[in-house]
């Protein structure tokens, strides 16, 4: 049997995914300052022309792939919230002690946070995902909150901003080979603690 022929497009697409996927393992061995092209090259096994044809800079890889959690963590939400009242808090429960049980997501997004301070071309297209992360996760909170007929203790956008940085906090306080997921067991609890009548 012949192998299949990927189109350009779709061998485009294998390309930026390999590439993304180096990213991940370089910045969770170097921190974003020591993860050079080169290295997210050599680690998918292409030149550094490959990661310059499909992004214009380092910064725009790390980025992609902050989008590409992003995503993924918000499908999964919106599936969650469409569930019934009854299953919603279990199924919830669940996604979030799964969630961030690696710690490359909030590292990840500390290693950017830093960079956005250091450079003012890259916050504002940072602080835009970072937006658009707040105001999706505020959406999600909204639904939650009717669905189980309670009222939001204060602002979703203030909630969803809040809980971002405390998963992100408790994710990074312990060490990289620790077991465990205390962000999202600390969230559930504060989630059933907020939605108690």
């Amino acid at each position: 049997m012949r192998p299949i022929r990927l189109t350009r497009t779709e061998q485009q697409a294998v390309t930026r995914e390999r590439l993304l996927k180096a990213a991940e393992e370089v910045i969770s061995r170097h921190g974003y300052g020591g993860a050079s092209v080169d290295l997210i090259a050599a680690e998918a096994g292409f030149s550094k022309g490959a990661v310059y044809s499909n992004f214009d800079s380092k910064e725009a890889v790390f980025l992609e792939l902050l989008g590409h959690y992003m995503e993924r963590d918000f499908v999964e939400l919106e599936k969650i919230v469409s569930l019934e009242p009854k299953k919603l808090v279990a199924a919830t429960t669940k996604w979030l002690m799964a969630t961030h049980a690696d710690a490359d997501c909030p590292l990840l997004v500390s290693e950017l946070q830093l960079q956005a301070r250091r450079s003012p071309d890259f916050a504002k297209r940072y602080y835009a995902i970072q937006e658009k992360q707040t105001r999706t996760l505020a959406r999600i909170l909204t639904t939650y909150f009717k669905a189980l007929s309670v009222a939001p203790p204060l602002d979703p956008i203030d909630l969803a901003g809040a809980m971002t940085a405390l998963a992100h906090g408790l994710s990074l306080q312990r060490p990289a080979n620790q077991g465990g997921n205390e962000a999202g067991r600390v969230i559930a609890e504060l989630l059933k603690f907020l939605t108690h009548r």
